[in-house]
């Protein structure tokens, strides 16, 4: 039996999308073959836990991670094709693929200073193509496929059929299908799957692939001693394989968001369908287990986005005077959500779940992740002293059970969030960063004396777990989405160096060595 992760254990970790990495010869987006490379550089860090967003698959010219395609599909553009066996050990189509490396396009792409993705994926989806055109079904692989299709057969089926058919139909929503996909009659889905049979065929190869590659992931970091950290997303978009296939367990009279708070006057509207968590529930959460299932297999620890909506979800109608939650009275709210996050510890296994209970926060749900053993998070900005709300608390009088960071892949960047301060709020910040109880003198600019002591007062941090955003690591201020925008700013950030670079180049080597410092002196090696 595999050993539980030890969620009070010190460590410290780094936060990046995988899409961000770059590599000497990457497509223009980072895929698993950066991986080996990061982990290196992190062991020399001193860091140990590696935490990506969602992996989810995504429409072909979508970079937000949290509208996927499917609540279990992968993305392909993650797949690393110089190591696709059907590409790497095909010489002649080997051949045309490194010939492809070098030229304009996949140049342009690598060098491009944000994703871009629809363009990424349709180079990609050319070789993938390639790849499954000399895919032997007779061979050991081709068994190897078969069985995996077989295991995966619950999400995998209506995922592949799904996905060929917002291809066939020039991806236009399900809602407006003929009838019988649209209401998933069993003879309408049996002819489009015959209908598309190779198509299919395809997406099913590809997952096969990424997970592949991603097993290869996980022996890596193992070797290494570094946990893998992912992300389950709370809702799922409308135009998703999960919402088509399981249209039962969605309130389509109603969408999700949340209610304001001290971040949002006016509260969030997502869009997302909402749950039937009533149906889902009597059902054994059938669904949740898997996706908690999948997520222990690929990960050591995972997120669980917006833990307060397993509690009780912010509803919104149309035409509606008021919104309001889908449950009343606390009782009732805690006990839904005790009953969720038991399931999340009996399917995850060996892996832990952490819980992202931040913005308006009911005290049972911290009752209940406190009581189960689930760390939350503690974002240092964010975090007052209750008595005196106009003191910033200090990250040493955390809790062990808890996740301390700088900020998540929503907010600013450490060095811009220091700018952007308020005089008095920068003064009280330094005062607790240099363990004064008042302001005895102004807080200086942000360079690297003021980098160096933020990041040692997180380091030292009650916290078990302190995990910070790359950008925070490095004072870069380059951000990776701004919430309430739309545009090619979100969710395309890349790191302005490849893997190599930062384990060999000596721009990066004092970060490095202040980060190993920071590790060993708060016992996080």
């Amino acid at each position: 039996m595999t050993t539980r992760v030890d969620i009070l254990k010190r460590r410290a970790g780094v936060m990046l999308p995988l899409s961000s990495l770059r590599h000497e010869s990457d497509c223009g987006i980072g895929d698993v073959s950066c991986l080996p490379g990061l982990f290196d550089w992190m062991k020399t860090a001193g860091l140990s836990v590696y935490q990506v967003l969602p992996l989810n698959d995504l429409a072909p010219a979508d970079s937000c991670p949290y509208t996927a395609l499917s609540a279990f599909a992968l993305d392909w553009a993650y797949i690393s094709l110089r190591d696709v066996p059907e590409i790497r050990d095909n010489v002649a189509l080997r051949a045309e693929f490194e010939c492809s490396l070098c030229s304009k396009q996949a140049e342009r792409l690598r060098k491009s200073r944000r994703v871009r993705f629809k363009e990424v994926r349709e180079f990609k989806r050319r070789w993938l193509e390639a790849a499954f055109r000399s895919f032997d079904p007779s061979s050991s692989r081709g068994a190897a496929l078969r069985a995996f299709c077989e295991e995966n057969a619950g999400w995998l089926k209506d995922y592949a059929l799904f996905r060929t058919l917002k291809e066939s139909f020039a991806w236009s929503t399900w809602t407006s299908w003929p009838e019988g996909l649209k209401l998933r009659h069993a003879g309408a889905l049996e002819k489009a799957a015959e209908e598309h049979r190779s198509r299919v065929a395809f997406f099913q190869y590809l997952q096969w692939v990424i997970r592949e590659q991603w097993e290869d992931v996980r022996k890596e970091a193992a070797a290494r001693g570094i946990l893998l950290y992912g992300d389950i997303p709370f809702g799922l978009s409308l135009e998703s394989a999960d919402v088509w296939s399981r249209q039962e367990d969605f309130d389509f009279s109603a969408t999700m968001g949340a209610p304001p708070d001290q971040y949002s006057a006016t509260g969030q509207a997502w869009g997302l369908p909402a749950y039937r968590w009533d149906k889902m529930e009597a059902e054994g959460h059938a669904w949740w287990r898997a996706r908690v299932r999948q997520a222990a297999g690929l990960y050591d620890l995972f997120r669980l986005d917006h833990a307060v909506g397993y509690f009780r979800t912010w509803l919104i109608r149309e035409g509606h005077e008021e919104n309001g939650f889908d449950n009343s009275g606390d009782d009732v709210k805690k006990a839904r959500g005790e009953r969720f996050f038991r399931m999340t510890l009996e399917e995850g296994g060996a892996s832990r779940p952490i819980g992202e209970d931040l913005g308006l926060i009911p005290p049972f749900v911290h009752d209940v992740l406190d009581g189960l053993g689930t760390p939350g998070y503690k974002v240092s900005r964010w975090e007052m002293e209750e008595e005196e709300p106009e003191r910033f608390k200090d990250p040493e009088d955390f809790p062990p059970l808890s996740l301390a960071t700088t900020g998540n892949h929503d907010t600013s960047t450490l060095a811009d969030w220091w700018g952007g301060l308020e005089p008095e709020q920068r003064d009280a910040y330094w005062a607790m960063v240099r363990g004064n109880p008042e302001p005895a003198e102004p807080a200086p600019r942000f360079g690297a004396k003021v980098h160096a002591a933020i990041l040692g007062k997180i380091y030292a941090s009650g916290s078990a777990l302190v995990v910070l955003p790359f950008q925070d690591l490095f004072a870069s201020r380059e951000r990776i989405n701004v919430p309430g925008t739309i545009g090619p700013h979100n969710w395309a950030y890349r790191t302005g160096t490849t893997v190599d670079q930062l384990r060999s180049d000596p721009r990066f080597g004092r970060k490095t060595i202040l980060l190993k410092r920071l590790a060993e002196s708060s016992s996080r090696v």
